[in-house]
């Protein structure tokens, strides 16, 4: 073992008392890849069970004793009886460990505080698995059947081969699901003792098939990627099949002390609602939600926020058993079509279907935008989610017929769900379309744009003309010098910052940038004030326990109250914003601010904007996630060292797109001698993810960092018939290392890249475009050439 393992365990600190830790080889095994040894910490001569460190062929060490849940591991020297050390929230604990079987063949570890004697927990030391019956996903869509009524929940209601049979857990209890009993009726989950082969008359059935879908549903998303770090709902969420005092609902409730969690609960009304796989996958849908951005999708009922929600739910359900319904030929956008046949029910079995219902409510609406339902009572915010699933649900069927099953599934899946991640307070449908489209292009180079704008145009989502289009230089940007100010907690004056405008010009539309620093955006109440005294209520408080705020309200999101009442008004003057943090415990910061106007006249360009004075070339900036799971984003600086007031144009183009029609562009404008920055230029000023190159035209002075290194508008280049580049030995040992090439003359063709071994690489490039490549450690040892093939002028990036 070398030096730098012994410290790595020297500093878990996991002494409680003073102890010299020693590392003894436990473990060597061979694979394909090369020997694996595992060392184990001992202290006091007693080994510690979660203290190991695996040592792998590339010596990567894999710590395991500081993981977020807590791993106890049976080792060589732990016999019944052993004293052993375990880590117990941080600290180093001596325990006993005793092993003895409750039943044959079925040995269990005791974990006892060495001092008092007190049980820690226990740990089975034996798997097994149960058979068990389900629905899957419920009897109607699995057998095509729609005469099949609940009866009363009487068995015989459905054949026995509406049944599946299944392998769970033997304790019912796993790392994604816990069944509680938590509201009347006081009906608890089964137990281990018990045979899991309900049918649907017995209680256990409900809390069986509860725990199946919801822990499959988790574990098909793992399967996409979204485990460890990654996992989305990292817990294992209680869920109560019995539950709403009998009544025909389910509800998922959010947890008030902790951020991202929750419980789900399930009513016996009509037919049992846990015996629906859509309603369980439903609610399910509502904790993903929760954990993914807290308390964000819990707005109003008329708010597209907790309307999206609701359609999302549907959604899930619906892509979950999209495939058994077309094997079966059951009609798919039928949605909880087994919980809707109770109504020849008895009264007592308080049904809330009307006779004949057929759905709870369908995944193929024909609402649109101009049918959303402004009145704020419970309901309207299901009828309002139609419009959100129908678009999600033509999404999935398209991807599906064009790619199958099994990847069509994971296409739409992961688009809509990293759609989710970073989600702006009060999110729109337009909000959520435009980062799916974003995500589109950084995961599938755009290639689903025109499936996703058809489902979202139809429905006024998105303007059919302009969708996936970001701003074209109808926009101005005004920043305000106030940055970086704190916001004081539990003060309803909180603080206000200004910025004046000289620009007399009316405005057509208004948005208002806002990035704030805090652990919990809900807490704040956001006001804007124009010259003329008029305020705007941006944010009020709400229960969003998510961090943070960036974004523009008017543009990227809702504000609270319409900003079109400040259509008309005149830009010149001095506005104001107003932060006020209502609530104690949480504390932030006022990073930036500002006003993004579109004034009465301006359209958006039809071309791209050509340089009629200075002008200057960031190769690239980025908002992307590295192969190392790294985030990387871009912060520009523009300067204004005149005496008199300019305005830059910012002309941002995707990598690998022609630059000459596909582009965003905004102006910025700058007082004499003001300088303003754009911390996450990509997103902040172009609501865009991915990478690509920035023009700026306007007499500025212009300074870029890429998460930390500095890329200057001016790189090397090269023009048609100048000599090639040569690149100086790159060091690549231990790194990760991109060549980057810009096209600046707005001119397509070849970059040819020819290496000191001969090796040749062809790079096509399109103008105004930005392509890059890795750097495999190998060709760090000479210098690299590049020809000019036939490009009129390119940048060259080492980034």
């Amino acid at each position: 073992m070398n030096r730098s393992a012994a410290l790595l365990l020297a500093a878990l600190a996991l002494s409680v008392r003073a102890a010299e830790p020693d590392l003894r080889l436990e473990l060597t095994r061979e694979s394909l890849l090369g020997t694996h040894q595992r060392y184990r910490q001992y202290v006091d001569g007693v080994p510690v069970v979660d203290g190991e460190v695996n040592v792998s062929p590339d010596r990567t060490r894999h710590d395991l004793a500081t993981g977020a849940e807590r791993r106890v591991r049976t080792t060589a020297h732990s016999t019944a009886g052993d004293l052993v050390a375990i880590n117990w929230n941080g600290a180093l604990r001596f325990v006993t460990r005793v092993v003895r079987a409750e039943r044959p063949l079925e040995p269990i570890a005791y974990f006892h505080d060495a001092e008092t004697g007190a049980l820690l927990y226990r740990q089975p030391l034996y798997f097994t698995a149960k058979t068990a019956r389900i629905f899957d996903p419920n009897p109607v869509a699995a057998l095509n059947d729609p005469s099949l009524r609940d009866q009363n929940d009487a068995a015989a209601a459905v054949p026995p081969h509406a049944y599946r049979e299944v392998t769970v857990p033997d304790e019912l209890n796993g790392p994604y699901v816990r069944l509680v009993d938590l509201q009347p009726p006081q009906i608890g989950p089964p137990g281990a003792a018990d045979s899991f082969l309900f049918d649907r008359e017995q209680d256990g059935f409900e809390d069986v098939h509860a725990y199946v879908h919801i822990d499959r549903n988790q574990r098909y998303l793992q399967s996409l990627g979204y485990s460890g770090p990654r996992t989305i709902a990292a817990y294992a969420v209680p869920v109560d099949a019995h539950a709403a005092n009998g009544s025909d609902n389910s509800f998922f409730l959010p947890s008030a002390s902790q951020a991202g969690l929750g419980t789900l609960f399930f009513g016996d009304g009509g037919t049992d609602d846990a015996e629906d796989a859509d309603l369980l996958i439903h609610e399910y849908g509502h904790a993903l939600l929760e954990w993914i951005a807290p308390g964000t999708f819990a707005g109003t009922f008329a708010s597209e926020a907790r309307a999206m929600s609701e359609g999302f739910g549907d959604y899930w359900a619906f892509s979950a058993g999209y495939e058994q319904r077309r094997e079966s030929g059951r009609d798919p956008f039928c949605f909880a079509d087994w919980d809707a046949r109770c109504w020849t029910d008895d009264d007592s079995q308080q049904c809330s279907y009307p006779p004949g219902s057929d759905c709870l409510r369908r995944l193929d609406s024909t609402r649109t935008m101009a049918d959303y339902e402004g009145g704020d009572v419970a309901g309207v915010e299901h009828r309002n989610g139609q419009i959100w699933s129908s678009a999600l649900r033509e999404i999935h069927v398209a991807l599906v017929a064009r790619y199958g099953s099994a990847e069509g599934r994971r296409i739409a899946t992961t688009i809509i769900f990293e759609s989710l991640f970073g989600t702006p307070p009060h999110p729109t449908y337009a909000a959520i379309a435009g980062r799916m489209l974003d995500v589109d292009r950084l995961l599938y180079g755009g290639s689903h744009m025109p499936l996703i704008c058809a489902a979202m145009t139809a429905r006024g989502i998105l303007a059919g003309a302009t969708c996936g289009a970001g701003p074209r230089g109808e926009l101005t940007h005004f920043q305000s010098n106030v940055r970086d100010l704190p916001i004081p907690e539990n003060n309803p004056e909180g603080i206000t910052a200004t910025l004046t405008i000289d620009d007399p010009r009316l405005i057509e539309r208004i948005g208002v940038r806002v990035d704030i620093q805090h652990s919990a955006r809900g807490d704040l109440r956001i006001t804007l004030i124009a010259p003329d005294g008029t305020e705007v209520l941006l944010q009020n408080l709400s229960f969003e326990r998510t961090a943070d705020i960036h974004t523009t309200y008017g543009i990227d999101v809702a504000a609270a109250q319409p900003l079109e009442v400040l259509r008309g008004l005149s830009a010149a003057g001095t506005w104001q914003l107003r932060v006020a943090d209502q609530r104690s415990l949480d504390t932030g910061r006022l990073l930036s601010w500002g006003l993004v106007i579109q004034f009465a006249g301006d359209a958006p360009e039809a071309e791209r904007p050509h340089a009629t004075g200075p002008r200057q070339m960031i190769p690239v900036v980025t908002n992307v996630v590295g192969a190392t799971g790294l985030r990387f984003t871009s912060e520009v600086r523009l300067a204004n060292p005149s005496a008199s007031p300019v305005t830059a144009t910012m002309i941002f183009t995707p990598s690998a797109q022609d630059g000459r029609v596909t582009f965003s562009a905004v102006g910025v404008a700058l007082a004499p001698g003001q300088t303003v920055a754009f911390d996450e230029v990509v997103s902040a000023l172009f609501a865009a993810v991915g990478s690509g190159s920035l023009e700026i035209l306007g007499d500025v002075r212009v300074a870029s960092v890429t998460s930390g290194q500095e890329i200057p508008p001016g790189l090397d280049t090269t023009s048609l018939h100048e000599p090639p580049l040569i690149t100086a030995p790159l060091d690549t040992a231990g790194a990760r290392v991109n060549l980057g090439i810009t096209e600046t003359a707005g001119g397509s063709g070849i970059v040819t890249v020819r290496e000191p071994s001969g090796a040749v690489t062809q790079l096509p490039i399109l103008p105004y475009s930005h392509v890059q490549f890795a750097v495999p450690e190998d060709r760090g040892a000479g210098r690299h050439v590049w020809t000019d093939g036939g490009l009129r002028r390119r940048f060259v990036a080492v980034h």
